[in-house]
């Protein structure tokens, strides 16, 4: 079915109630209720087709369709960005979840995800992914020319084998009573695994070093000193890539969000840099 008929169907069928999350940054999602069942449809914002690659989504979601690491879909379209998948009733973001073992369960699906080694005909390419949003930064909340150390190193070190999700934030990993899920595949493509590891663990605000040891710990068979260093790289790139995204983000949407956003990065990658320069 095409996205509009697919639309069509759903806006004007008095028997289905659509009710807005009011969740997601880059898409718009809604409840749907019908035929006594309730599902989440995600409809992308105007501007998402400059911010992900939807080919490369459909490639991510085949490759892992039969691995039950995602919730059920049961719509997509890529020319569109529409999809529909099963709503969860009990499912818990990381930060509402209050499982004491969730960030061990985290890497337990990370790891299972990763040893599936999957490849797709596309490379997530983190540092020409930077220039990209920098190119359209006009105004630039912040200086971040001090930190190129970071992109030159990450330009040695990356290493795209495997197919990895490359968005671990909050509302991508779901938790029920007897699952962990990782949904949204949008930046989905073969990366460098530590980028996963260090995207959850930034994106989440994870610097407790006890919970960080408690990650390693499920995810890691052997962690010395060279991996925790590359581990530090990442992360300080995380936070220029995504300090650069939120700026891209507040010049087109005037959001307070993605100013907010940026601002954040911008003192963990102060923070971080510290760290590396010692």
């Amino acid at each position: 079915m095409k996205a509009m008929d697919f639309l069509d169907t759903l806006f004007f069928d008095p028997d289905i109630t659509i009710t807005d999350m009011h969740k997601g940054l880059t898409n718009q999602n809604f409840l749907l209720n019908m035929n006594q069942e309730t599902y989440v449809l995600r409809i992308p914002r105007a501007d998402s087709e400059h911010i992900v690659n939807r080919h490369h989504e459909t490639m991510a979601l085949e490759a892992i369709q039969a691995h039950d690491i995602d919730v059920e879909t049961i719509y997509y379209d890529e020319a569109s960005g529409y999809k529909v998948t099963r709503y969860l009733e009990d499912a818990k973001t990381y930060s509402e979840c209050e499982d004491p073992l969730k960030i061990q369960k985290t890497a337990a699906l990370m790891k299972r995800f990763h040893q599936l080694n999957k490849r797709v005909d596309a490379d997530f390419e983190p540092v020409r992914l930077l220039q990209q949003y920098q190119s359209r930064v006009r105004q630039p909340l912040y200086d971040l020319q001090p930190y190129e150390d970071v992109v030159q190193a990450v330009s040695q070190l990356h290493n795209p084998k495997i197919l990895c999700h490359n968005d671990w934030v909050d509302g991508n990993i779901l938790f029920t009573k007897d699952k962990t899920y990782l949904i949204d595949y949008e930046y989905a493509a073969n990366n460098d695994p530590l980028f996963d590891v260090m995207s959850f663990l930034s994106e989440n605000q994870i610097e407790d070093p006890a919970l960080r040891e408690r990650f390693y710990a499920v995810y890691f068979d052997k962690l010395d000193d060279t991996l925790r260093h590359q581990l530090d790289i990442w992360e300080s790139f995380q936070n220029l890539l995504w300090c650069n995204w939120a700026m891209m983000m507040w010049e087109s949407r005037s959001e307070e969000i993605y100013r907010s956003i940026a601002k954040d990065k911008y003192e963990a990658l102060k923070r971080k840099h510290t760290i590396l320069s010692v």
